[in-house]
């Protein structure tokens, strides 16, 4: 079992702290064991590791963030560089090429894919092994991770598993992994109720497969499998996510539910959440103020007074303030030059 971190993220929804230069994983804002504060990057590194599998881990990144991680991890995993920015497909199908012709991994190795992004407890990567152990028993194609949703919300995708039938009897309740029927991107609160009903899952962005799949994938479709020239023709790679070009339509899919939850810090609302301290930098919340946060990086103090439910952040870049359950549509409403840059997707934002 090998685990592919896709280290990325354009910035947009943790605007201004994070950047097309800085993305959102490296923010030092989480709590860390023993105090002081942490990266997201830093964090589930130090879970990998925890958990015996740090041997195991690569990290799929650009060439502009390799500076980053190796400055933030002390025993950094290796890291494969894209030569430009591109999405998840392109992203999966070089570390793909990686593993397989400079690594000389088997084709029958089983390869996991993860977002860096991922805010979960400690146990969580012990649920890896049941994601190869799935995979190889049922004979699919991909094998998902699903977590179990805490309510309504139109703020993940849902995977909808296949229900029993006649041909196919049997309960949902408590499997090792469900048949998927569809996936649903980020439906509103009414439907997303509905889709509770059918005990659909949210869409952790984590799947796992047999390397030799994605490299018959790739041959069949006229790529090289060797590393090194599949970097040269990567511009040729379509510019799509694994989800468009993998996922959707296939009917080899299974997935595995995930009862102790997770979730996505993309942007400030969940990251909120998390945050080491009501107020990071120089700054100061009224006592009247409730569930407020302060993140500042400025040399200048930022006072909140009389306000609930607002973050602000404040950096070089520019200065947000927003009431937290708003703070999601951010990207909407970026200068026109900051959101220009940030066209291109990197994968794991």
């Amino acid at each position: 079992m090998k685990l592919v971190l896709l280290s990325g993220g354009s910035g947009t929804r943790l605007w201004p702290l994070s950047s097309s230069i800085r993305s959102k994983q490296f923010l030092q804002v989480l709590p860390a064991p023993g105090g002081g504060r942490e990266s997201m990057l830093q964090r589930i590194w130090r879970q990998l590791s925890a958990a015996g599998l740090g041997h195991e881990v690569y990290i799929a990144t650009s060439s502009g963030q390799e500076t980053l991680i190796r400055k933030q991890l002390r025993t950094a995993p290796k890291v494969i560089i894209e030569p430009r920015r591109r999405d998840t497909f392109p992203a999966v199908s070089l570390a793909s090429a990686y593993l397989y012709s400079v690594e000389k991994i088997s084709p029958e190795e089983t390869v996991i894919v993860l977002p860096v992004d991922a805010y979960v407890n400690d146990d969580f990567f012990f649920k890896l092994t049941e994601l190869d152990q799935a995979l190889r028993q049922s004979g699919a194609e991909i094998a998902l991770l699903g977590a179990k949703p805490d309510g309504p919300s139109g703020k993940y995708g849902y995977i909808v598993p296949a229900l029993p039938t006649a041909a196919t009897p049997g309960k949902l309740e408590n499997p090792a992994y469900v048949q998927v029927d569809c996936f649903v991107e980020k439906p509103d609160r009414q439907e997303a109720e509905a889709l509770l009903e059918q005990q659909a899952m949210w869409n952790c962005g984590i799947f796992a497969f047999r390397l030799r799949d994605q490299l018959n994938r790739l041959e069949a479709a006229g790529f090289p499998m060797d590393y090194a020239e599949l970097q040269r023709q990567y511009h040729r790679l379509p510019k799509s996510s694994f989800d468009v070009e993998v996922l959707e339509g296939n009917s080899r899919l299974i997935c595995v539910p995930y009862h102790d939850g997770w979730k996505d810090l993309g942007t400030w609302n969940t990251l909120s959440e998390e945050l080491a301290s009501s107020v990071l930098g120089w700054g100061h919340i009224s006592a009247d103020s409730l569930n407020c946060q302060i993140v500042n990086e400025l040399d200048v103090p930022v006072i909140l007074v009389g306000l609930d439910d607002v973050i602000v952040a404040a950096g070089p870049g520019g200065i947000l303030v927003a009431r937290k359950d708003a703070a999601d549509h951010l990207k909407h409403l970026l200068p026109a030059s900051d959101h220009e840059k940030r066209k291109e997707y990197i994968p794991g934002d």
